[in-house]
């Protein structure tokens, strides 16, 4: 019996996702290719059946609905903000969130990056991502081979590409078609054996001709048997791996399989998000899916609301004399031109299509209108439409909080996505990596702000070095502490940022965990905040005296740890503030530890 090869499995699958559906409901069928590109033609302007010849009217419905779900839920890197909410790590913090705002988000466009994933969830129901080796990229479904149609990333994933030869070349770089990666040929000799055709969104029966040469590749990812990997025959065991293949056409016809990469892989370098999701089916319920019944019957009455039309624009006669039609040729006949009838004859028009009928069809195509509104919570004040007679600001206003209620809800779960899956994983690791490099990143420092970054650094070192002389049993006075402290700040000028990177590799562990991250506000609503404390502080320093004496009365100071506690702050943060300050009695030197008031200890 031969044992299966990758290359079979691959096309035996691919031909499953194209041609089997999965049984949701009783009366529930889906399937993830044809569900996609379905979405796909109609956003696009493009019946799934039928001639495309623009003969047949084309109601756009979901395009202008599906741009306003972007536009309303657009998040972009400056609703990224990093918070500090200890002492520890400020140091750190501080340089993740300027290499992230100057430097990262640059470079990596992460604009971008938000505007592919709010569209690919809101058209299609969800988003694949994978890490990349640079940044996280947004996969399109629509090269999706095939994958689990009940869970995107519960089974393996393989993702169907066209390299050019140059393209192909390129990869290189990334270890492909050297045999010590498991690759079965070389990249010169694969571009050799490149086609000039590709197969129409994976329909091998379809080809689309192009000018150069272009070489078909699959990335498979996910658990696969250990046969695939190391050619032992062993189809029981599985493990987590990536799998690079491609295609050519010998000179006999015959489609082959060659392997250009497989190693095994950690798991998490892929990632799946739905804003909603739907019970064992692999994609959520986007608006597009949302959109399909409004646009499908949009356009069907579209189509017969045009052929009424043209049918009522026929002039169509009937006439009692028989021999008028030999006598007279109408078609031809000239503006104002006589006509002959028999005595006691008539002519007159034949009456085909009535108004009334084009006037239910329009009203038919309004209420999918307003359906396909209700659906996307695209509602008039939203769209920018002028409001009806009589509606006050304040109602229109409260119809526009309303309307927008639901697209930020969907906006506030790609927020916490993207800061728990994206920053925490993939974004705040790889921003570390780049830090340590130190050259490009602290070269956007300012003079003042590498002076700070230097203090600070010198005094975590100074009280990292107390630390070991208090644990040796060393006493440790103020002076002390203020010449340690003198010399590594002058060490680490005089060693510049090089230096300091080197410290950094040191200090850097378990970073991400003390910085805050709030995407759009949802996971902290830092403006609010900082209203709260101006208004706090606004009141403390209006009176100081006044505030300290109310808050030795228990009734006062109860009622202020109340309000803190309703405006979301906490008592802890002002504990100081509720006593008045004590003024240390004057002593004498002794040879006691003493740290700096404000202590400051870089994770």
């Amino acid at each position: 019996m031969t044992t299966p090869s990758i290359y079979d499995f691959v096309k035996q699958q691919e031909n499953l996702f194209e041609t089997e559906d999965i049984t949701l409901g009783d009366n529930f069928s889906w399937n993830f290719r044809k569900h996609v590109q379905l979405i796909f033609h109609l956003v696009n302007g493009v019946f799934f059946t039928g001639a495309n010849d623009w003969l047949r009217p084309f109601k756009a419905v979901m395009e202008p609905m599906l741009n306003l779900s972007n536009w309303t839920e657009d998040i972009e890197v400056k609703d990224v903000v990093f918070f500090i909410e200890s002492q520890n790590g400020k140091v750190l913090s501080f340089l993740i969130k300027k290499f992230h705002d100057e430097v990262y988000t640059k470079e990596h466009d992460l604009d971008t990056l938000f505007d592919q994933i709010t569209e690919s969830d809101n058209t299609y129901g969800g988003v694949v991502l994978q890490k990349g080796v640079e940044m996280p990229e947004v996969i399109p479904l629509n090269s999706i081979a095939f994958c689990d149609q009940t869970d995107v990333l519960g089974s393996p994933i393989a993702f169907k590409h066209y390299f050019s030869p140059a393209k192909l070349r390129g990869m290189g770089k990334y270890g492909w078609g050297e045999e010590k990666n498991g690759a079965s040929i070389s990249l010169d000799e694969l571009c050799v054996l490149a086609e000039s055709s590709k197969d129409a969104s994976g329909q091998s029966d379809k080809k689309n001709q192009v000018p150069g040469k272009t070489v078909e590749v699959y990335i498979v990812r996910g658990n696969l048997p250990d046969q695939y990997l190391l050619d032992n025959d062993d189809m029981e065991y599985y493990c987590n791996q990536i799998q690079v293949i491609a295609f050519y056409v010998d000179k006999d016809g015959k489609k082959n399989g060659v392997t250009l990469y497989r190693k095994e892989e950690d798991e998490g370098n892929l990632k799946f998000f739905t804003s909603k999701e739907v019970y064992q089916r692999g994609l959520g319920r986007g608006v597009g899916e949302a959109l399909l019944p409004a646009q499908i019957w949009s356009n069907f009455l579209s189509i017969h609301k045009m052929n009424m039309l043209e049918a009522s624009s026929k002039v169509l006669l009937q006439t009692d004399d028989p021999a008028f039609h030999t006598k007279n040729n109408i078609a031809n006949m000239e503006n104002l031109e006589v006509s002959v009838l028999e005595e006691g004859k008539s002519i007159g028009q034949i009456p085909n299509v009535g108004s009334a009928n084009v006037a239910l069809m329009d009203n038919a195509l309004n209420e999918w209108l307003a359906q396909a509104q209700l659906s996307a919570a695209a509602f008039d004040p939203i769209l920018g439409k002028e409001a009806t007679s009589g509606t006050t600001f304040r109602g229109q206003e409260r119809t526009v909080a309303q309307g927008k209620g639901l697209h930020d809800q969907k906006r506030g779960k790609r927020a916490k996505f993207i800061e728990s899956q994206l920053y925490r994983d993939w974004i705040i690791p790889d921003i570390k990596k780049e830090i340590l490099k130190g050259k490009k990143f602290l070269a956007t420092l300012t003079t003042d702000e590498l002076r700070w970054v230097s203090e600070q650094m010198s005094v975590a070192l100074t009280n990292k070095r107390i630390k070991e002389m208090m644990m040796s049993g060393k006493a440790v006075t103020k002076e002390m502490q203020d010449e340690m402290t003198r010399t590594f700040r002058t060490a680490m000028i005089k060693k510049g940022d090089k230096h300091l990177t080197e410290i950094l590799k040191d200090e850097f562990k378990d970073v991400e965990i003390k910085l805050g991250i709030s995407v759009a506000g949802k996971q902290k609503d830092l403006a609010s905040m900082s209203d709260k404390l101006l208004s706090v502080f606004q009141f403390i320093f209006a009176n100081p005296a006044g505030f300290q004496q109310a808050m030795q009365i228990p009734a006062l100071a109860k009622s202020f740890e109340n309000i803190l506690e309703f405006g979301g702050m906490s008592i802890g943060d002002f504990s100081s503030l509720l006593n008045a300050p004590q003024v240390p009695a004057p002593t004498e030197t002794t040879q006691t530890p003493a740290l700096l008031p404000t202590e400051v200890v870089p994770a």
